[in-house]
């Protein structure tokens, strides 16, 4: 069920080195900051210019996962028991002014928005050589594993993780902020199996006066839009993504999955989804109705 996350195009501040609309700059400072600090408009997120305090505020465990800057541990909050994840970012692995892009706004996003559906972040520290983000720990993983482990999850919980992704992304977008990599792999569970939005990284900010031109995302969640390089405002492209999950939720597979992208693009544009094998009469009504749905959005 998985897939390649890409970036495509220019026109919009995912494919480009500034996003003027928004005032956010991929240039370092003198001291080496990225500059995020001075513009991240978080209320609650608690920002440093040195990691001093890390070690003494934190017991930091096992790690979780590696990715292309750095990685992701487990920590205890000494003075509350609390525990966290800490994602450590590795500035001489950022190679280009995308990258900085990315992850400057991935950390202004995700500090903006409270709900309890997305994963928050808490503090961020930031020294010459690294950047801190402390965040919410999701303890039972990716939604993704979760859906892999099992032939089919059961229609009621299919239910209630939909109903969840959907109420974070409709903040989301309320909040004119379209995701834009929307996958399984890109949800979190946590303790109670409660559903947590995460990785912002390919986020940007919409207006509806405007549109967007870059195609970015994981090919098999992609809309037609995106697979045939035309502009989109925003929202269109998340609820796309909304309806392969909930395909992937009900069946525990893609509804897309040529594994030759020219005949994937083609199934995405004409709306050839696999038809399930026994679907109940239910469920298969309401995806035919989902698809059609997009289409007229």
């Amino acid at each position: 069920m998985t897939g390649v996350t890409w970036i495509g195009g220019e026109g919009d501040s995912c494919g480009s080195a500034s996003d003027s609309s928004r005032n956010i700059s991929a240039t370092c400072d003198e001291s080496g900051s990225l500059g995020w600090e001075r513009r991240a408009g978080a209320g609650g997120v608690r920002r440093h210019h040195h990691k001093h305090n890390l070690k003494h505020r934190y017991e930091v465990l096992e790690t979780l996962g590696k990715g292309t800057y750095g990685k992701v541990k487990k920590a205890v909050e000494r003075s509350t028991g609390k525990t966290v994840a800490i994602k450590s970012i590795r500035k001489d692995r950022i190679t280009d002014d995308l990258d900085r892009v990315h992850i400057q706004r991935e950390i202004e996003i995700m500090s903006s928005l409270r709900h309890p559906n997305i994963i928050c972040i808490y503090e961020v520290f930031e020294s010459k050589d690294k950047i801190i983000i402390v965040m919410e720990y999701a303890s039972r993983g990716e939604l993704y594993d979760y859906v892999s482990s099992q032939i089919r999850i059961p229609e009621a919980e299919a239910r209630k993780f939909f109903r969840q992704i959907t109420s974070a992304l409709h903040y989301c977008h309320k909040n004119n902020i379209v995701h834009r990599d929307l996958k399984l792999e890109n949800i979190l569970l946590d303790e109670d199996y409660s559903v947590k939005l995460a990785d912002f990284g390919l986020s940007t900010h919409f207006k509806k006066s405007q549109m967007l031109q870059t195609y970015c995302g994981s090919p098999l969640y992609a809309s037609p839009e995106i697979v045939n390089g035309l502009p989109y405002h925003g929202p269109e492209v998340d609820c796309w993504a909304l309806g392969v999950l909930l395909y992937s939720l009900v069946y525990g597979n893609m509804p897309f999955d040529s594994r030759n992208y020219k005949h994937l693009t083609e199934q995405i544009s004409a709306g050839k989804y696999r038809k399930p094998q026994q679907p109940s009469g239910l469920d298969f009504f309401h995806l035919r109705y989902c698809v059609s749905k997009m289409y007229k959005l």
